[in-house]
């Protein structure tokens, strides 16, 4: 093979790749010279007697090495691991167990327990790819400080000794036991499953449970509420390891948990609502919104506390107002639809608010739809089937309401309740996004605005807004709204804008006021009329006065996959 001459050269014979492999020596000692000669600009052209594959055996030798020698961190990465990577990852024929490249070590999916050497190797050498070791640099410290060595040569050790025995009967460390768990503890999972995992499973969650490991524990007291594959349900062992869970790991979730079954009673078959309103304030205090949903519905209803309605209404207001956030910026697993459903049902308490009950119980049915399709959890469809009946209530609400005729004309006054709100939210809840208006002729007085936002980052995808228009039964994510209003005034930059050239205005705020009628106009002259006020970096751009708004029903934009 000819040699790279812009490149300093370097001829490692089968010994010497042996004795690197193993750290017996390092790169520094290949190379020669001083650290500063081991790492040229252009790097070295590596060449190779024979391609040596890398041993289990070999791989303890070198972690040994790393363990009795204390080696920081920087050695262990510029000595011994980088060179790997960069030059003999296939002369050590590592492109057989990952394939051709090295970044495919950190996304190999590895044996859940190793059944021969080569997965040993492949379990151990992953994980030190997924370790991320050179984001800790800065912190000059042997590398036993970021990866546990001592488990990594137990394992292999272990192996060697138990390699003949059948799986069942060999010996893991924890660390590997508690990968194992992490893994199967899923019901899907477990379900289809052999007999031999489920014993093997059930044996390593005991066993770890009787040490207090933190991953045992929790797999296995949520195993025993409510039963699974491999644990019956035993709600009385799920609230013993949830308390450990909770006071000696601060697993607020856990705290949430002993609330459920304290409240359903789970224990003893009766709620016991004292016990529940502590649980539910411990996990709340974790800042766990299922938690603090839970205690407003118990001050709402007067469970173990005295009914407290407004303190419940303002607690539901604060947490629909934090997850629609959560929701529209894409977390769906979120509990947007359990908190929009409680506002829901608190706003059937004040008929004037009809129309926003329904507003939010159309989002508490889109939440809950896309929760389901994208991150479904046990319990989703009996909330959907609560929010499909809330949703139903409130509609039948809002027809029978005489002092609000035609609930679902699109053509709405702007003094109207929740009238111009969808066009305000969607502009101003996203302070540093930047628009374009667009007026368009529809007839003789109709003028339609389009509204679009822009890209925030040149060639980065559109921000989308969480919008609802209950007039329209709407509810979905959009990145441009469409409204058409009467231009039947003079005192507006319509026509002047719909004459020129302009066809379009970019914008970054819009203000929605009463006119300010100056000195010496006709009293009432625009009663009834609101101004519509387009800004750009704090110039007026467009404005317009308007007395009714015709929402042109927009199309759904929730992204795909």
């Amino acid at each position: 093979m000819s040699k790279n001459k812009s490149q300093p050269y370097i001829f490692v014979t089968q010994q010497k790749l042996i004795d690197f492999c193993r750290y017996d020596i390092g790169w520094f000692d290949l190379v020669g010279g001083t650290e500063d000669d081991a790492y040229p600009t252009n790097g070295f052209d590596v060449q190779c007697e024979v391609d040596y594959p890398m041993q289990l055996e070999d791989l303890r030798i070198a972690l040994t090495h790393f363990a009795d020698d204390e080696v920081p961190l920087d050695d262990f990465l510029f000595d011994w691991w980088y060179p790997i990577i960069v030059y003999f990852f296939h002369n050590l024929c590592l492109d057989d167990l990952f394939g051709p490249e090295p970044d495919a070590m950190t996304a190999v999916e590895l044996p859940t327990l190793p059944m021969t050497e080569e997965d040993v190797l492949v379990t151990i050498l992953a994980v030190i790819a997924h370790s991320d070791l050179d984001k800790k640099l800065y912190k000059p410290a042997a590398l036993s400080n970021y990866i546990d060595v001592e488990s990594m040569i137990s394992m292999i050790e272990l192996f060697q000794e138990d390699k003949d025995l059948p799986v069942s009967e060999r010996r893991y460390t924890t660390a590997q036991k508690t990968a194992f768990i992490n893994h199967w503890d899923n019901n899907l999972l477990l379900k289809d499953a052999s007999d031999e995992i489920r014993s093997i499973f059930k044996s390593f969650t005991d066993e770890l449970c009787e040490k207090e490991v933190f991953e045992a524990l929790k797999a296995k007291a949520y195993a025993c509420y409510g039963g699974n594959p491999v644990y019956e349900c035993d709600f009385t062992e799920a609230a013993r390891l949830l308390e450990l869970l909770w006071r000696k790991f601060s697993f607020g979730y856990a705290a949430n948990t002993l609330g459920y079954i304290h409240y359903h009673g789970r224990l003893t078959g009766k709620p016991d609502y004292e016990k529940a309103f502590f649980y539910y304030s411990v996990a709340s205090n974790f800042n766990i919104t299922e938690a603090k949903y839970k205690l407003a519905d118990m001050f709402m209803k007067g469970e173990y506390v005295l009914p407290n309605p407004p303190l419940a209404y303002s607690t539901y207001v604060k947490l629909y107002d934090e997850t629609k956030f959560y929701f529209e910026n894409g977390d769906y697993a979120c509990d947007f639809a359990d908190c929009a459903l409680r506002l829901g049902k608190a706003l059937s308490n004040l008929p004037s608010q009809r129309i926003r009950r329904y507003a939010v119980m159309l989002e508490a049915d889109y939440a809950i739809r896309k929760r389901i399709e994208k991150a479904y959890e046990y319990g989703d469809k009996e909330v959907q089937a609560a929010i499909c009946e809330e949703l139903a209530k409130a509609r039948a609400d809002l027809l029978l309401d005489t002092e609000f005729p035609r609930p679902f004309d699109r053509w709405r006054d702007v003094y109207s309740d929740y009238a111009t709100e969808p066009i305000e939210a969607f502009v101003n809840n996203h302070s540093d996004s930047v628009y374009t208006l667009r007026l368009q002729r529809t007839g003789a007085d109709h003028v339609k605005f389009i509204i679009t936002r822009s890209p925030s980052v040149s060639g980065a995808g559109v921000h989308l807004s969480f919008s609802t228009q209950p007039w329209s039964e709407f509810c979905g994510m959009v990145s441009r709204f469409e409204f058409t209003v009467i231009d039947n005034n003079e005192r507006s930059m319509l026509k002047s804008i719909l004459d020129s050239d302009m066809k379009d205005t970019n914008f970054d705020k819009l203000v929605i006021e009463e006119p300010k009628n100056k000195p010496g106009a006709i009293p009432g002259r625009f009663s009834g009329v609101k101004v519509f006020k387009f800004y750009s970096h704090g110039l007026l751009v467009c404005f317009a006065y308007v007395d009714k708004i015709f929402y042109n029903k927009p199309k759904d934009e929730f992204p795909e996959g």
